[in-house]
Order: structure tokens, then C-alpha cells, then sequence
């Protein structure tokens, strides 16, 4: 089953399209701006035990092309979403908009934590 949402409009719009592994695990894409590419991934998975007890709420990883940011938002996402269903999450991330300044950067975060918002309430509505 796949699962596709979008938050912000124009060159502000995000899109998240996520396959589900029915309880296995999740894959998502988050693209937008004004030129979707691959800038960087994360993967987080929700925290084992050690000795008894948890050390955190989710483990992560994240990888990264050279020069990129976009595995900031990938891991904002791959986690809320992760602590949200209790699974593990990789999330692919390629967002861009020329000389983005620090507004427009929050504006395309929010949009992604708004994404993976709605991707949450659909995914345990099904």
C-alpha cells in the first residue's frame, strides 16, 4: 500500500509518499521546492532494549550527499512518524528552492512536519 500527501502550495509544497510494508516498516520519499532530488536520508527505528531498559525513544541514522541539508528534515520526519506508529521508517529527502533564506528553510520544515502529520492520521485510519 502506498500512502501519498503534499502540505504548503507553490514553491512551498512538499510531498510525501510513503509505502507500507503492513506493519514491517515504512519508505518514504519527501520532495518539493522547486527542484526534487536525492540530498539525504535517514533511517530510525524505534529503540531496543539493553540490560532492561531503553536508552532512547528511536535509534537514527542518517546519510548525506556532500554539500546537501536534506537529511535535517528526512530524520524530523522519519522520527515523528516512527514514534507515531512503532515502526522503523527510511525516509529519501531532496527539497530545494535557489537562495532559500531562513524563513523560507521554516516554511519548507513545517510543511514536512505538516506532511508527515497527515501521512500519520491516514496510515492508522486505514
Amino acid at each position: 500500500m502506498e500512502i501519498k500527501v503534499y502540505a504548503g502550495e507553490g514553491k512551498y509544497r512538499v510531498d510525501l509518499n510513503v509505502y507500507c510494508t503492513g506493519g514491517s516498516g515504512l519508505s518514504g520519499f519527501l520532495f518539493g521546492g522547486t527542484l526534487p532530488h536525492v540530498g539525504g536520508v535517514a533511517l530510525v527505528a524505534p529503540a531496543v532494549e539493553l540490560h532492561g531498559k531503553k536508552l532512547s525513544s528511536c535509534d537514527e541514522w542518517t546519510l548525506t550527499v556532500p554539500g546537501h541539508k536534506d537529511s535535517y528534515a528526512a530524520n524530523a520526519v522519519a522520527k515523528k512518524i516512527c514514534l507515531a506508529v512503532n515502526e522503523a521508517v527510511s525516509i529519501c529527502c531532496g527539497i530545494h528552492i535557489d537562495d532559500a533564506g531562513g524563513e523560507e528553510i521554516k516554511i519548507l520544515l513545517a510543511n514536512c512536519l505538516k506532511a508527515a502529520e497527515l501521512f500519520i492520521e491516514q496510515y492508522l485510519n486505514k
